[in-house]
């Protein structure tokens, strides 16, 4: 006989069929809600991360703002969106890369107004001293308010000319301070 002849002519096999019937029902349906579980565990996530990044452009905005106390809430929460475990390696990169960009524009403003003090003419503001060559700090202008900064992140002291500079500065190297380690994968 041949195979369908021989399944036709015995229905036992019917039996064996009825009774895995159910327990395949069961299966399907576990791998069917586990899918379904996957797929709202996935979106959860993909919400969870779209929001942090709509935060994290939020504090962008703020710690570049010119304004130092809108620049110091924006580092604060920048810092603080760097220890969640939404952030990727390549968030960690961006933001040591935004901390270190706000530390060079408020210290390349600050060499730029003393420059600009060392150009003025005679009698139209105090003059700096030169800064000796090779020196890696920068020498106190004769303003009197200058805030010495101690950048633990670039191992440098530079002077900020306000207290809300001074805070800024100190913000943007805890920043690049916390996340640097974590990009660089230590």
């Amino acid at each position: 006989m041949f195979g369908t002849q021989a399944t036709a002519a015995d229905p036992g096999w019917l039996q064996y069929v009825a009774a895995f019937t159910p327990l395949s029902t069961l299966v399907a349906a576990a791998i069917a809600g586990w899918i379904g579980w996957r797929t709202l565990a996935q979106r959860r996530e993909a919400d969870r991360r779209d929001q942090w990044w709509q935060r994290t452009q939020w504090a962008i905005d703020l710690a570049m703002d010119r304004d130092f106390s809108r620049a110091v809430v924006g580092l604060i929460a920048l810092k603080h969106l760097a220890g969640s475990d939404l952030c990727t390696p390549e968030d960690y990169e961006m933001l040591d890369k935004i901390g270190g960009a706000k530390i060079d524009a408020l210290t390349l403003s600050e060499k730029a107004a003393e420059r600009e003090e060392q150009n003025a003419p005679a009698g139209h503001g105090p003059a700096t001293p030169p800064s000796e060559p090779g020196s890696s700090e920068r020498a106190p202008s004769a303003r009197a308010e200058l805030i010495p900064v101690r950048l633990e992140s670039r191992d440098e002291q530079v002077f900020a000319s306000s207290a809300g500079m001074a805070e800024a500065l100190r913000e943007a190297d805890r920043l690049v301070s916390f996340v640097a380690p974590r990009h660089s994968g230590h």
